[in-house]
């Protein structure tokens, strides 16, 4: 009962601390201590998240987008098909369709609502996991309620992305936004000038040259070395390479979902 109280006494961080981490991280996780003080504001980033992917479920852009591409796969295969295939073969055909085009709508909505908080809190604890190798190969005693405090905070810069593009996609009316260097692609590279896949790669690397990405960086920084945890350049070498291995994969993903249509 007593280590219950003493935990509960050292507990000086909590879900008000949020706006502050977010602002002055430095002076937030000056008070971390090595205990689970992240219960709270785990729970509300994950419900956080949540909400926003049933906003956007809710603004009936998940729909539009999805009947928009159906259009435009049953418009080739009118066009390609009308007179060569019997009209029942084409209605069963535009019916394939249709029903893609639902699943679709049901694969996004899964994932804008229950994937994105699993994500987010996965890629807490991976984050964290990570970060506690690195503490204890530099010699270091690692704190895993410590690291794991700083990943929680940290995770609300990603909530906020979040909240942009959700704003970005009410104002444009697609769901295909970003807050990266990425948008700049096409102002760089005109259409056809490169091949599919390496232009997939470039625009996932880019997404690296992302405000709220640099933001979330940053402030593990300053919890790994505020904390004491990492210090130096062990500190900035794990940072710089999370950062950039976070845009090597995404653009490895946006170019395996390019070969993926093309196989269709």
């Amino acid at each position: 009962m007593s280590t219950t109280l003493e935990a509960s006494a050292k507990r000086t961080v909590g879900l008000r601390e949020v706006p502050l981490a977010l602002l002055a991280p430095r002076r937030v996780f000056r008070k971390v201590e090595d205990v689970p003080a992240y219960a709270w504001p785990l729970v509300a980033l994950l419900a956080l998240v949540s909400l926003i992917g049933y906003a956007t479920v809710e603004t009936g852009l998940i729909d539009r987008e999805v009947q928009r591409s159906v259009r435009t796969r049953i418009a080739a295969i009118d066009a390609v098909q009308r007179n060569v295939v019997e009209r029942s073969a084409l209605r069963d055909m535009y019916a394939e369709q249709e029903q893609q085009g639902e699943f679709e709508e049901l694969l996004t909505r899964i994932r804008v609502v229950v994937a994105e908080p699993l994500k987010a809190a996965m890629f807490a604890l991976l984050i964290a996991a990570i970060l506690f190798g690195m503490v204890a190969i530099s010699g270091r005693k690692p704190e895993w309620h410590t690291l794991l405090t700083v990943c929680v905070f940290a995770g609300f810069v990603e909530a906020l992305r979040l909240v942009v593009e959700l704003g970005l996609m009410l104002r444009h009316g697609a769901l295909d936004v970003n807050t990266s260097a990425a948008v700049a692609l096409p102002l760089l590279i005109e259409p056809g000038q490169i091949d599919g896949q390496a232009y997939a790669g470039l625009s996932g690397f880019a997404t690296v040259l992302d405000p709220f990405r640099i933001w979330y960086w940053l402030m593990i920084y300053i919890g790994v070395t505020t904390t004491s945890q990492l210090t130096g350049w062990r500190a900035w070498l794990v940072c710089v390479l999370g950062w950039l291995v976070g845009g090597g994969l995404r653009a490895m993903m946006a170019v395996a979902l390019v070969n993926a249509g093309m196989t269709q």
